[in-house]
């Protein structure tokens, strides 16, 4: 097999992440290997499925969110960021997918941490690279922010900024899991928050569990700008939901208006 049809032993797959770093069409055959692994990808996706059906069975799903004027004239009024800073988890591969299809060259940095396991953050970025017009890579320690470029976190590794000098650089190490995950988007909104403080865009997508959520309000707390996903688009409206009720989002948005909000604020 060639390394894209590789499963990493010991690793639990989503379909939805082995999906995420398939090309969009393929003109031969899966071979019995790759079968496999996405009919355990499809088991594996089954079970999250169903284990958020049973969180939220019986709780009747908020409509979607409405982009008005007046919150088009409070986003296009925000200050243009230095950085635009973005954590997802399920279901997010697909997500930023969407969202990034229709950003566009000028656009100032952006990372992002999708919880994602090694080797399917590379090819993740990969595809994204290959569909996207702004350039995408999976970050590596020392990485120096440049515009127009979109930075993955590397699975197993905290992806955080730091100077060096003068510049902004990427931190990408291992280390202890937080919020029971590795990367946690809460390393890369306190580093944000601590590195550039008002200067950042935040932004949190659809996920399980309540990493992002403290980052994303201590961006807050320094003046910065949030986005949270709604929970009509979110396939689950766990980590939003937790930014949210702590007060960390701004302007919380249907995915179909999220790449438009982030334009308008980082676009001028």
């Amino acid at each position: 097999m060639d390394e894209q049809k590789k499963i990493p032993s010991g690793i639990v797959v989503t379909h939805e992440v082995w999906q995420a770093t398939q090309p969009k069409s393929s003109s031969s055959a899966p071979d019995s290997a790759v079968r496999s692994a996405q009919a355990f990808a499809e088991k594996a996706a089954a079970s999250v499925r169903s284990m958020n059906e049973a969180l939220h069975r019986g709780q009747k799903k908020a409509p979607p969110v409405v982009f008005t004027p007046e919150m088009r004239g409070q986003v296009a009024a925000w200050r243009m960021p230095q950085l635009i800073a973005i954590g997802a988890s399920t279901g997010g591969t697909e997500t930023l997918a969407e969202i990034l299809h229709h950003l566009e060259p000028p656009m100032p940095p952006i990372a992002i941490v999708q919880h994602i396991p090694q080797l399917f953050s590379r090819l993740f970025a990969e595809r994204l690279n290959r569909e996207c017009r702004l350039t995408v890579k999976e970050a590596a320690d020392g990485d120096v922010l440049q515009r127009d470029h979109v930075y993955i976190a590397p699975g197993g590794k905290h992806m955080g900024l730091k100077r060096a000098g003068g510049m902004l650089v990427l931190e990408c190490q291992a280390g202890p899991r937080i919020n029971s995950v590795c990367p946690s988007v809460d390393v890369l909104f306190q580093t944000a928050a601590e590195e550039l403080g008002s200067s950042v865009l935040g932004v949190i997508l659809t996920g399980i569990g309540k990493d992002g959520a403290d980052g994303l309000l201590s961006l807050r707390k320094t003046g910065a700008h949030t986005l949270g996903q709604d929970e009509a688009s979110s396939i689950v409206y766990g980590m939003p939901k937790a930014a949210y009720d702590i007060g960390a989002v701004e302007v919380q948005l249907n995915l179909k208006d999220m790449a438009e909000a982030i334009k308008m604020a980082a676009q001028k």
